[in-house]
């Protein structure tokens, strides 16, 4: 996508509190999704006349073990001054209690590196502190209750089943820059089963007839004086962590993504 922040999709794609969730509460399933990418024709007031891509998102591991998770986005952007390629790859991996979290994320532009982001973050007596090593080498401490990437899924889902209909918290999941924490607003919708309108993907395997519900998230970027979110996600999110209904909003434009194909992926043996 256009910013390297937007691998939040389940991230973002596809979660208050540092603690370890209670044994058992919540398994998110190992996965290999597949989204298209294309612009969203009701957004107003766009430059963009059109998009199209790919978004891959593979999530591994347990809360034993830690969960990986790679994502890569290919976009291309019909802009008024020309097409605009770009592609963002992220991999990283948290611990089940998220107390440590290593991420890697690259966002390059018509194939130059645009932004980049390396580094490890560390949570001790609940303070977290990121020692990054691009786009520079330094040590910043973040501070208490801020959640990483697989612990604000978890939080969502345990909200969401709870029929909580707001959840705020913030968020650090290395992008763009592997300083920046964003305050999130999540509203939660309702429970559905319904499998009208679902693609193919969403009704087979550990999918089928599985619960979901719709949420959206703001992202507003700490001590920064909008009100306006710096972007909004919007999705549907299946009880094991699993997303579909993909809507990326960056205020001048906005894209969906559609799942087109999904995998589950081996789980492995864990007793929490």
């Amino acid at each position: 996508m256009p910013s390297a922040s937007s691998t939040r999709l389940v991230v973002t794609a596809l979660l208050l509190g540092a603690s370890a969730l209670p044994a058992m509460a919540i398994q998110l399933s190992p996965h290999r999704a597949t989204y298209a990418v294309s612009l969203d024709a009701s957004k107003s007031g766009t430059r963009i006349n059109g998009a199209e891509g790919r978004i891959v998102y593979e999530m591994r591991g347990s809360a034993c073990d830690g969960y990986s998770v790679q994502l890569r986005q290919d976009t291309a952007l019909a802009t008024e001054g020309g097409r605009v390629n770009s592609e963002v790859t992220t991999a990283t991996w948290e611990d089940g209690e998220g107390k440590s979290y290593r991420f890697r994320v690259t966002n390059r532009v018509n194939g130059e590196t645009s932004e980049e982001a390396d580094g490890v973050a560390e949570r001790k007596e609940g303070d977290l502190t990121v020692m990054a090593t691009k786009p520079e080498e330094r040590t910043l401490a973040l501070g208490k209750n801020i959640l990483l990437p697989t612990q604000h899924v978890l939080r969502l889902i345990r909200s969401a089943e709870s029929g909580e209909a707001v959840l705020e918290a913030p968020v650090f999941d290395g992008s763009p820059d592997a300083r920046k924490v964003y305050d999130t607003l999540a509203v939660i919708g309702r429970e559905t089963r319904d499998a009208k309108g679902l693609e193919d993907a969403a009704t087979a395997g550990d999918l089928a007839g599985r619960p979901r519900f719709p949420v959206t998230i703001s992202y507003y970027e700490r001590g920064g004086s909008s009100e306006t979110p710096d972007y909004v996600i919007s999705f549907d999110m299946f009880d094991n962590g699993v997303s579909r209904k993909l809507t990326l909003d960056y205020g001048e434009f906005a894209l969906n993504g559609t799942l087109i194909s999904y995998e589950a992926l081996a789980k492995e043996d864990c007793a929490k």
